[in-house]
C-alpha cells in the first residue's frame, strides 16, 4: 500500500474515533437563549440572526429531536430541525460560532396501502394502519364530496403516499400522493397537484370543509407582505429561508379577529413573535396571532372564543421591522399554509384547465397501472416506526 494513502488512512481512522454524534430532545421549558448558555455558545450567535431567522427559531417544538456533534469532546456542530424542510445549523468555527439553516438531508420513499372494507371505512382502515392519520386525511382529501358511510364488504381503500426518511427513521407524517375510494364499486380519484389540493381524474377540485371554516384573521390590511414556505432559497442572500406563516401589513391598532370559533390555548409573550395568542380549534388545528401591540380586554388562557371575534391588535412586538400581524396554522403540531384553510369570498376554480390540467393527466397515467396492480391484493402499512419529527397518531 502507498506511504501516502496509508497516512490518508490512518489519519481518517483516526478522525472518525474522535468524532461523535448525539441524538437529545428539545425540553418543553427550553428556550433558545437557555440552550445556548447550557452549552456555552455566546447569546451574540442569536442576537447576529436577522428577524426572519430569530423568527423561525420559534416554531422548534417541545419533543424535537436535534442533534450534537463532537470533536475530542468539543462541538462541531449542532442541528435542529424547525420544519420538515429546513433545520438550524450552529457550526463551531475559528471565528466563533455561525448560525444558518440547511436543508434536511432525507430520502423519500414510496409506498402503498391497499385493503379491502369488511366493516366500516373508518373501522377497517385503522385497525389494518394501526393508526387514525389516514382516515382523517381522506376524509380531508374528499371532504363531504363522497359518502364514506355507504361503503360496503367488498369495497376498496387504495393510497399511494411518500414517506420521508432521515438516519434508516421516519421524520414526518406521510403525505398521500394518489387514492382512490371505492363505494358500491364505482371509483372516486384523488390527486395531488402543487397548489396542496387534491382532483379527481378529470380536473374537478374537491372542495375541502371543517367543522368550522376559518376566515382571514384581519377585516382590513394594506397588503400579504409575506407568504408561507418552507424553504425557498435567496438568490441575492445565498441561502436557505423560510416562513411558516402569513403577514398581513396593516395599520397599528387594527383589530385582529379570532379566525375560527376555538379555545385560548396561550396568551403572553413569545420570543421574536412577541405578544401571542394561540387558539385550539377541533381536528387538532390551532392558530397563532403574534407581534400584537395589545390583548382585547377579558382575553385569558382556556376562554372559549367565537369566529369574528376582536382577540388583539395589530403591532410590532417581538423581532418585527414594521406593523403587521403573522398569522399562523397548525395541524396536529405541524405548520401548514394557512391558505388552504382560509375561506375565500372570491369564487374558487372547480376545474382545472391548460397546463395544470396536463399535469395532472399526467399523474393520473403514472398511477393508472398501479391502482390496476393494487386492486387484486391487501397490502398493509408496515409496522410504525419511531418518528424523529412527527406527531405520534
Amino acid at each position: 500500500m502507498p506511504k501516502k494513502l496509508l497516512l490518508t488512512l490512518v489519519s481518517l481512522t483516526f478522525f472518525l474515533q474522535n468524532l461523535s454524534a448525539k441524538d437529545y430532545k428539545w425540553d418543553s421549558n427550553m428556550t433558545f437563549l437557555n440552550f445556548l448558555e447550557n452549552h456555552n455558545i455566546p447569546l451574540k450567535t442569536y442576537y447576529n440572526m436577522d428577524r426572519e431567522d430569530k423568527e423561525l427559531i420559534q416554531e422548534i417544538r417541545s419533543g424535537q429531536t436535534y442533534s450534537i456533534n463532537k470533536r475530542n469532546g468539543k462541538i462541531v456542530n449542532i442541528t435542529i430541525p424547525v420544519s420538515d424542510e429546513l433545520m438550524l445549523e450552529l457550526k463551531n468555527t475559528k471565528k466563533g460560532y455561525v448560525a444558518k439553516y440547511v436543508p434536511i438531508p432525507y430520502t423519500t420513499v414510496e409506498k402503498t396501502i391497499s385493503i379491502k372494507i369488511k366493516r366500516s371505512f373508518e373501522k377497517d382502515l385503522d385497525d389494518a394502519t394501526k393508526t387514525s392519520y389516514y382516515s382523517r386525511e381522506l376524509k380531508e382529501v374528499y371532504s363531504k364530496a363522497i359518502p364514506f358511510k355507504k361503503m360496503k364488504k367488498g369495497d376498496r381503500i387504495i393510497i399511494f403516499y411518500t414517506q420521508k426518511y432521515r438516519k434508516g427513521k421516519a421524520f414526518s407524517n406521510p403525505i398521500i400522493q394518489a387514492c382512490l375510494i371505492e363505494i358500491n364499486k364505482k371509483p372516486f380519484y384523488g390527486f395531488l397537484l402543487d397548489d396542496e389540493k387534491y382532483y379527481d381524474s378529470l380536473g374537478k377540485k374537491y372542495e375541502r370543509t371543517y367543522h368550522s371554516s376559518f376566515i382571514r384573521p384581519l377585516r382590513q390590511f394594506k397588503r400579504i407582505s409575506s407568504y408561507f414556505t418552507y424553504k425557498r432559497f435567496h438568490p441575492i442572500l445565498r441561502r436557505y429561508r423560510a416562513h411558516l406563516g402569513i403577514d398581513y401589513a396593516a395599520r397599528p391598532g387594527r383589530a385582529i379577529v379570532a379566525s375560527s370559533s376555538g379555545t385560548i390555548s396561550f396568551k403572553g409573550w413569545k420570543g421574536g413573535y412577541g405578544r401571542v395568542i394561540e387558539i385550539k380549534h377541533p381536528n387538532g388545528i390551532k392558530t397563532l396571532y403574534a407581534h400584537m401591540r395589545g390583548f382585547a380586554k377579558g382575553m385569558r388562557k382556556g376562554r372559549k372564543v367565537k369566529q369574528g371575534r376582536t382577540i388583539g391588535y395589530v403591532g410590532t412586538s417581538g423581532r418585527s421591522t414594521g406593523p403587521h400581524l403573522h398569522f399562523g396554522l397548525y395541524k396536529n403540531g405541524k405548520a401548514v399554509n394557512p391558505a388552504r384553510y382560509v375561506r375565500k369570498k372570491i369564487a374558487t376554480v372547480v376545474k382545472l384547465k391548460g397546463k395544470k390540467y396536463k399535469k395532472l393527466r399526467r399523474l393520473v397515467k403514472k398511477y393508472r397501472p398501479q391502482f390496476k396492480e393494487s386492486k387484486s391484493k391487501t397490502i398493509l402499512k408496515e409496522k410504525s416506526e419511531e418518528c424523529l419529527n412527527c406527531l405520534k397518531h
